[in-house]
């Protein structure tokens, strides 16, 4: 008997009703402060000769880098995670001699703490854009 009143008891809390709402205003943090850096910062047109590494760092406070990106006309050569790393350009990228651009682009935290925020789907983007010049008869 006691098993049944304690069941009965408890049978509302088995039950959604979306009668009851919750709202909540999600408190937004401070944006957080960012710097990049490559190794191609000081540099007019680096070359691009056999090959041209790239080296990045990308700082953050208060926030989180999700995913770096980093490609030539249209075409993705890099891809990461990681706050800090590097990676080759090819003369194979370019389909002739000249200035072309490296476009980079960092994906980190928003801290609106939103529900998107939350669980890593709302991004705030950075994003470089770096002129390389592509010297393919030298490269032969």
């Amino acid at each position: 008997m006691l098993i049944a009143a304690l069941l009965l008891s408890m049978l509302p809390a088995c039950f959604y009703s979306d009668s009851e709402m919750y709202d909540v205003e999600p408190i937004p943090g401070d944006l957080p402060i960012i710097s990049v850096t490559t190794n191609l910062d000081s540099l007019y047109n680096p070359p691009v000769n056999d090959s041209l590494e790239v080296i990045y760092d990308f700082e953050i406070e208060d926030g989180e880098l999700y995913y770096v990106y980093a490609g030539i006309a249209n075409t993705m050569i890099f891809e990461s995670d990681s706050t800090c790393g590097s990676f080759w350009i090819n003369p194979s990228l370019a389909d002739s001699s000249g200035v072309d651009t490296l476009h980079m682009e960092f994906y980190y935290s928003s801290n609106s703490n939103s529900l998107a925020d939350i669980v890593g789907y709302e991004a705030l983007i950075e994003r470089l854009k770096i002129a390389v010049d592509f010297n393919l008869e030298d490269a032969k």
